[in-house]
């Protein structure tokens, strides 16, 4: 099954896609695990992301990882999900500021309020 994951990477590359625009293989991996919505939890960072997930509220924050590490991004959520249980979350959603579509890890969000 690895050598066929590779051998579909390497073809999508000498297809003449730029290299950027194809992910890691671990990355690719990540990506295909399943996604298990998170609706509540304990933690009031995790609930202030699911109700703007619910209300369509953007979330503003400061995101201490990522290729700006500090920015403050702000996020249209579409999903709060975790992989495993007691796992990871992870937020989803519509960035403005990139125009695309970002996941974010909940523990490395510094600072956050909902637009009113």
């Amino acid at each position: 099954m690895k050598n066929e994951r590779n051998s579909s990477r390497l073809a999508l590359i000498s297809s003449g896609l730029d290299p950027k625009l194809v992910p890691s293989e671990k990355l690719f991996d990540w990506m295909l695990r399943p996604r298990n919505p998170v609706l509540a939890s304990d933690d009031p960072l995790v609930n202030m992301f699911v109700e703007a997930m619910l209300t369509g509220e953007p979330v503003n924050f400061i995101y201490a990882s990522g290729s700006e590490p500090g920015a403050a991004r702000t996020l249209n959520v579409s999903l709060v999900f975790l992989h495993e249980p007691e796992g990871r979350i992870y937020v989803s959603g519509y960035c403005p500021e990139r125009s695309a579509a970002r996941i974010f890890a909940l523990d490395s969000i510094m600072v956050i309020h909902a637009e009113n």
